[in-house]
């Protein structure tokens, strides 16, 4: 019977007062570090001097203001509750990506972003494990980097694997912190594996492309741990086939980040029609459902902002839409005129219920 971490997480935030327990809040940022070429982390206080209360693991959803217009996005949490003073976004470069893009040149000390809430069921405080594997690739290290990093900070014995996949060396996100984290905790063992090595000789890791073959070569005990991964859907698609071939079930995945941008031809965006409310507002060419409802002042509930959590359905009626779903809404419900605010962009216009 899988237990959860026997760390005592309520004694753990019982006494920091006062502290951010979820919602709306203003943040400061304190600190910009340069990770690799294309990432970095943005460190940030609340501006209320609160400090922060969430699960490692979990997202935060964030309000950016570029260029006088609203823009939303859902980023990992890289930081740990452990350090409760501050909390940290680690933000890779994606091309075509305006949040990525903006945040990687402009962000600096002393800006103010908000954010709507930290939340998110993909963390290491409600789901069980005992001998976990934390999977990951790419920029999608930044949810596991918390929880790996809650962990050392709590001196939990448990046995840890840690497998990141990157392009090359200098790709590896926290190449340096993962590199202490493998000399000083005996109880992690690390696996840092490239596409291609460079012919750096500072990098002890490995080469390849993820398959069963290697995760069981890095991994001998994979079938007897759970599994937290995280990473671009190619990647995720591929380890699922590979625990579905090694017959390993307890799988837990978070898929957040910034999306590729749609293609020119789908771009064109339209009028939008809200028939419940009665509001209409024009959606600018790369705009979602989502903002132009909140541009016209129409609530449509919403949690992840990244087509997972299905929480923003609406029915489109009329006109036709392109939909960037991560697996949030069924094909069923695809059929029925149902599709996600969050990630749906209008192709002309369109009529939703909303």
């Amino acid at each position: 019977m899988l237990t959860k971490s026997p760390f005592r997480y309520d004694v753990f935030t019982a006494n920091k007062q006062p502290r951010y327990q979820g919602g709306p809040a203003n943040l400061i940022c304190k600190a910009v570090i340069t990770e690799t070429h294309d990432a970095k982390t943005f460190v940030f206080e609340d501006a209320l001097n609160r400090a922060f209360d969430f699960k490692p693991g979990q997202y935060a959803l964030c309000r950016f203001e570029i260029e006088g217009k609203a823009h939303y996005r859902a980023y990992s949490v890289s930081s740990a509750p452990t350090r409760p003073h501050n909390v940290s976004i680690t933000v890779k470069r994606v091309p075509g990506g305006l949040v990525s893009n903006w945040l990687n040149d402009h962000a600096r000390p002393g800006m103010r972003l908000d954010i709507m809430d930290i939340a998110g069921d993909f963390n290491i405080i409600d789901r069980p494990f005992e001998r976990p594997l934390f999977l990951s690739g790419g920029s999608g290290i930044t949810p596991v980097m918390s929880m790996l990093q809650f962990l050392n900070d709590t001196a939990d014995p448990v046995d840890i694997a840690f497998v990141h996949f990157a392009r090359t060396p200098h790709d590896v996100i926290f190449r340096d912190h993962l590199d202490f984290v493998a000399r000083r905790f005996k109880n992690v063992s690390m696996h840092l594996v490239v596409g291609d090595d460079l012919n750096d000789d500072s990098f002890s890791g490995s080469t390849g492309e993820i398959s069963a073959a290697l995760l069981r070569s890095l991994v001998p005990d994979l079938r007897g741990r759970e599994v937290f991964m995280c990473g671009p859907e190619g990647f995720m698609r591929a380890a699922r086939s590979i625990f579905s071939e090694l017959d390993v079930v307890a799988i837990n995945q978070e898929s957040f980040g910034e999306r590729i941008a749609i293609p020119e031809n789908d771009k064109q965006g339209g009028q939008v029609n809200f028939t419940l409310t009665g509001a209409t507002l024009d959606c600018a060419a790369g705009e979602t459902l989502l903002e132009t409802a909140m541009n016209a002042g129409v609530w449509i509930n919403s949690s992840c902002r990244q087509g997972v959590c299905g929480s923003c359905r609406v029915r489109v009626t009329e006109g036709k839409v392109r939909m960037d779903d991560l697996g949030g809404i069924t094909e069923q419900e695809k059929a029925e005129g149902y599709a996600l605010a969050c990630c749906s962009r209008p192709i002309g216009a369109v009529s939703i219920e909303a």
